[in-house]
């Protein structure tokens, strides 16, 4: 599936490249600083906490007002626990997107949706005697991850842009389970 995206990807940008070659093509960067705000359950408790995370995004422009991409990355969520504020929940995704998007002289506005696979990991500790777990549990599950994305790049220089993005994380795990994380991003994308 990997593969058939990517080469997608690359036809869709190289028959770009060829058809116009004053419009922006591609860009490209970092996700640096992700807060954002976590809701979860496991067996054990609700969890709500404040998350932390970083990831990247790549988007071919292959018209005017359409983008398409892949984007990723991770979420980790610590929070309190009965006997332990050591507990922790993470999101690791990755997927592609369709964007509308919207360009002037110094600005690209971006209004899209990506549908991505991901694995949540928990480790939830009961209780612990100073670094030694007394009574933890690790969950590994794979899930389904989709969300809306709203971005505002800034563009600094033709080639480089500041970029701030508000997604708002959903995946389905364990069967029935869901985990939400609306995330405020910023980043630095390289343009071509």
């Amino acid at each position: 599936m990997k593969k058939i995206l990517f080469i997608l990807a690359f036809l869709f940008s190289t028959a770009y490249l060829f058809a116009q070659e004053e419009k922006p093509l591609y860009s490209g960067g970092m996700l640096i600083f992700q807060p954002g705000y976590s809701f979860a359950q496991n067996q054990y408790q609700h969890i709500e906490s404040i998350g932390f995370g970083i990831g990247g995004v790549l988007r071919f422009y292959v018209s005017n007002h359409l983008a398409v991409g892949i984007i990723g990355g991770s979420q980790k969520t610590s929070y309190i626990s009965a006997n332990s504020d050591n507990s922790y929940l993470s999101l690791g995704y990755g997927g592609v997107f369709s964007a509308y998007t919207i360009k002037t002289s110094k600005m690209r506005f971006c209004a899209g949706l990506s549908l991505a696979k991901g694995r949540i990991k928990n480790l939830h500790i009961q209780s612990q005697t100073g670094v030694i777990l007394d009574d933890a549990s690790l969950f590994s599950y794979p899930a389904w991850v989709g969300y809306p994305m709203l971005s505002v790049d800034y563009f600094l220089t033709k080639k480089i842009s500041l970029t701030s993005q508000v997604i708002c994380l959903t995946a389905l795990y364990n069967q029935n389970e869901v985990f939400v994380s609306p995330v405020f991003q910023l980043g630095v994308l390289f343009n071509r």
